[in-house]
């Protein structure tokens, strides 16, 4: 028996966002491009951050740019604030298209400044285990983000939940790149998605070689991949797709049913961990299912458990 979902994922209107970061979410000032953060620091700073508590706003001064903490002197006295208050703030700079993000906590309260903790921009809880086949990633051309702005192609995401045998499924979550498609059809689970409709430009990025690397994490909203060398260009857009298997002889309690995943997702950032270089990746659309969130639980309880890959 099988089941289908099919999801249209227009990001017409977001693609320059997801392509230059015009708004880029970090959990650490340090992180923000150094000519940018200078104007906020030190005696001579020209800049103020700006604090964001639901529909008010508030200057500030920053005063000391901790690892994953900020202190920051409030200049509105009529901004009221409390322990474990979470705000967004915001470096903004006129001179420079990108400004940085930071979700934060307030830990305390001194008068007029406040000490917080940043936390991490990918607020879905991460799962860590290791796959037995690497993931692959294709990059993406230039070509298509002018082809996305102007809606000349459709990203569909198809999910299939399909039964293998009683009390075992398979779940996938596809997305492709068409042209040439009638999205005119209410009942999109009728929609004939065959490879003839593929763009020209994804299939031909398809019969290339792709890249590879492990994966480090994953959650519903995004992915981390750890590779060899380094590889990062902030403005690429990439198909990740990598699949989970289905193991029999394991205890009930840490079987999962297999996973496939083809999906399109942005670069945010990098970093190094230990001797390899994560690529930290945004899917496109978030995978709202829930049940994943029980599926990648019993992955990572399971590698724990037997301390090699799956």
């Amino acid at each position: 028996m099988l089941n289908k979902e099919i999801e249209i994922i227009d990001i017409s209107e977001k693609i320059h966002e997801i392509i230059y970061k015009v708004t880029i979410q970090i959990n650490d000032p340090r992180k923000i491009d150094p000519r940018i953060l200078k104007d906020f620091t030190g005696k001579d700073r020209t800049k103020k951050v700006t604090l964001i508590k639901g529909n008010q706003t508030c200057k500030g001064d920053l005063l000391t740019p901790y690892p994953h903490s900020m202190g920051i002197k409030l200049l509105d006295e009529d901004f009221k604030l409390q322990c474990n208050d979470t705000i967004l703030v915001q470096f903004k700079h006129p001179t420079y298209d990108q400004h940085f993000v930071i979700q934060a906590v307030v830990k305390k309260i001194y008068s007029s400044w406040i000490t917080m903790e940043c936390q991490d921009p990918r607020y879905d809880r991460r799962y860590n285990f290791k796959l037995e086949e690497e993931v692959e990633f294709f990059e993406l051309p230039q070509t298509f983000y002018d082809l996305i702005k102007r809606r000349e192609i459709h990203i569909i995401r198809e999910i299939l939940h399909q039964t293998i045998s009683e009390g075992k499924h398979a779940h996938q979550y596809i997305e492709n790149i068409y042209s040439n498609i009638n999205l005119a059809n209410e009942n999109l689970k009728h929609l004939r998605l065959e490879q003839q409709h593929f763009h020209p430009d994804y299939k031909r990025l398809l019969t290339t070689s792709p890249l590879k690397g492990a994966l480090r994490d994953i959650s519903r909203g995004g992915i981390c991949i750890l590779l060899d060398d380094k590889w990062y260009d902030k403005r690429n857009l990439l198909l990740v797709r990598f699949n989970t298997p289905l193991v029999e002889n394991i205890s009930p309690a840490l079987r999962c049913n297999p996973l496939s995943f083809n999906l399109l997702g942005s670069i945010r950032d990098s970093s190094t961990i230990g001797r390899k270089h994560g690529l930290h990746i945004q899917f496109l659309k978030r995978l709202e299912d829930e049940y994943l969130d029980d599926m990648f639980s019993i992955l990572e309880k399971r590698y724990k458990l037997i301390g090699k890959p799956l």
